[in-house]
């Protein structure tokens, strides 16, 4: 996996008031968030807008889903967690490494089912 980039930061300005400007500030800034409301008095209409990631990455979503669907639909991180049950409790003869590799090949397809599941923006259902 290739490292992530540092995420641009941006300098930050602090700015006390007290209870009632803070109240007034909110109120002038009419349900708009308070840095934008404030970038917009010092610098007029012409602020150039924060770029946001999209709430959707996911390109192909279909195909997505259906990735997701397959990997419930094999049953490898079920198989595996069975076979992993098996050998702690003895029911299944292995080495070490085995037991190691079991155990790796279960964290992948976890995080692989989390990545899909956090993709397609729905909510984990298992509680995991």
């Amino acid at each position: 996996m290739a490292p992530n980039k540092p995420k641009k930061t941006y300098p930050r300005i602090t700015l006390r008031l007290t209870e009632e400007e803070n109240a007034k500030l909110r109120e002038l800034s009419e349900g708009m968030a308070v840095s934008a409301y404030i970038r917009k008095c010092v610098f007029g209409e012409n602020v150039a807008r924060r770029k946001r990631r999209s709430h959707t990455p996911v390109k192909d979503q279909a195909a997505m889903a259906k990735a997701l669907g397959l990997l419930g639909k094999m049953r490898i991180a079920n198989n595996l967690n069975q076979l992993a049950y098996n050998a702690n409790t003895g029911s299944l003869l292995v080495d070490d490494e085995t037991l190691a590799q079991i155990t790796e090949a279960h964290a992948h397809v976890s995080f692989m089912r989390r990545a899909l599941v956090q993709a397609l923006g729905l909510t984990d259902g298992a509680g995991k």
